[in-house]
């Protein structure tokens, strides 16, 4: 007999409680998750001839030359995501619950691409300033390094507000695309997975693995355009088409997977501690008459 998985409605939901506690989840997560955005971030970026070999080098020379403070450089103004985040999760628990007349995959998929675009004008200035503090101070060159106010303070200097917003169009793209297809893939693998699960299966465990999946999906999808977005936010550059023709051009197509490895292994585990983390922080925040309809 095939595993009914109820979702959670917004209307469900106690919100002081689902904040409190999912700020606290979050911080957690992204303490676990933070080293391997880091060595994503500084693979995207370089260039040919470059300091790393690939995911597990750069971990390696990274924490040989940097220490572990190297697997943090911007973990503190990364932190601001949790905001954003909010803002994001309540967005697309908003536009969900106004789409009930459609299935799962399609309510999670058009509901999360709306959650990402309204998101992305809040994330992205935070998204300029821990990449650029994530990729300073590489190798052997640990002289100068900034904090967030000095990084903060240059870029504005040197480019004014729209120096915050370098890459936007490209991380809009990416962020609406990724969103768009974790949270479709969820709705889904739910389904699919849920058919197959014996009778009795933990909820949270279907779910669990539903957004490992997810994740996998949205992790090799969304790759070329992340790398994309992450070169303009730190480097800048005129358009995300001509940063897409500059890098093929000159690095070849097999350039579109720098990162995928760390990508993956920071997106599927990832997905599934965050889904975890969020499905486990909807049921300690049920009101009390949704209470018996979930547990």
């Amino acid at each position: 007999m095939p595993e009914e998985v109820k979702q959670i409605e917004w209307q469900h939901i106690d919100k002081l409680k689902y904040y409190t506690l999912g700020s606290a989840f979050f911080i957690g997560v992204n303490a676990i998750l933070y080293p391997a955005d880091v060595i994503k971030t500084r693979l995207q970026v370089q260039r040919a001839n470059a300091l790393y070999k690939g995911t597990f080098d750069a971990l390696i020379k990274t924490f040989r030359s940097e220490g572990l403070k190297g697997l943090y450089k911007g973990f503190v103004v990364n932190q601001l995501t949790i905001l954003t985040g909010h803002f994001y999760v309540t967005s697309y628990e908003i536009s969900r619950s106004h789409m009930s007349y459609l299935g799962d995959g399609t309510r999670g998929f058009v509901a999360g691409g709306i959650a990402a675009l309204m998101e992305q004008f809040l994330a992205n200035p935070i998204e300029v300033i821990s990449q650029k503090l994530m990729i300073q101070g590489q190798g052997e060159n640990n002289t100068k390094l900034k904090g967030a106010v000095h990084m903060s303070t240059d870029v504005f200097r040197d480019h004014g507000m729209r120096g915050f917003y370098r890459g936007f169009v490209a991380s809009l793209l990416t962020g609406v695309l990724w969103s768009a297809v974790w949270w479709g893939s969820y709705g889904v693998y739910l389904d699919i997975i849920g058919d197959y699960a014996p009778h009795g299966t933990s909820h949270l465990l279907i779910q669990s693995a539903a957004g490992g999946l997810s994740g996998l999906n949205a992790a090799v999808i969304g790759n070329p355009f992340d790398i994309v977005k992450t070169r303009l936010q730190v480097e800048g550059g005129k358009s995300m088409t001509r940063s897409f023709q500059e890098l093929l051009k000159k690095e070849g197509p097999k350039s579109l997977t720098k990162g995928m490895l760390a990508s993956i292994l920071s997106w599927v585990p990832s997905s599934v501690i965050m889904i975890t983390a969020y499905e486990t922080v909807k049921k300690l925040s049920l009101k009390e008459d949704a209470i018996d309809l979930f547990l």
